[in-house]
């Protein structure tokens, strides 16, 4: 899971204490995840409108500091290299959101407008796990499956915090 600890070599000190100040108290790596999420999904608000960052910006400090709005391409950088930061392996995924339910046909319809990206956080003997830190999106609705497994994804081992 090294590969999923990557950070670039110039990767924002800011970026950095925002991680361990959001995940302060936060004892696993399924605690820093959630906390990183629910941080990112309650303080900033989807925005698909916005500027893309000046060439000399840094595009998450841009994102975190100065617009403090974004959509999901932000979202989801930041969640996974504040979590790298951390020492807990992340990576973003790419696809498509929900759509919207056809009742007539009993199918899901979907647009390019549903084109979306997330957060996957790695957990061993689990592999990877979902999370949605986009303000706007529907938040994930675990299987009682996952949810019941919350104490075992707790206590999962990963490299220890940065």
């Amino acid at each position: 899971t090294d590969h999923y600890l990557q950070l670039p070599d110039n990767f924002s000190p800011l970026a950095a204490q925002m991680a361990l100040t959001v995940t302060a108290g936060a004892e696993t790596p399924y605690a820093k995840a959630k906390a990183i999420e629910t941080y990112l999904r309650t303080n900033y608000p989807y925005d698909d409108a916005i500027p893309a960052p000046p060439a000399d910006k840094d595009p998450v400090e841009y994102f975190l500091f100065e617009l403090r709005r974004g959509y999901c391409d932000y979202y989801a950088t930041a969640m996974t290299l504040m979590l790298r930061y951390l020492g807990v392996p992340a990576r973003t995924a790419s696809g498509y959101a929900e759509g919207l339910f056809d009742e007539e046909s009993g199918t899901f319809m979907l647009t390019d407008a549903d084109a979306h990206t997330w957060v996957e956080v790695f957990f061993p003997n689990f592999g990877w796990v979902e999370f949605e830190p986009t303000a706007g999106e529907s938040p994930l609705n675990r299987p009682d499956a996952i949810d019941s497994a919350q104490d075992r994804l707790d206590g999962a081992v990963t490299p220890s915090a940065a």
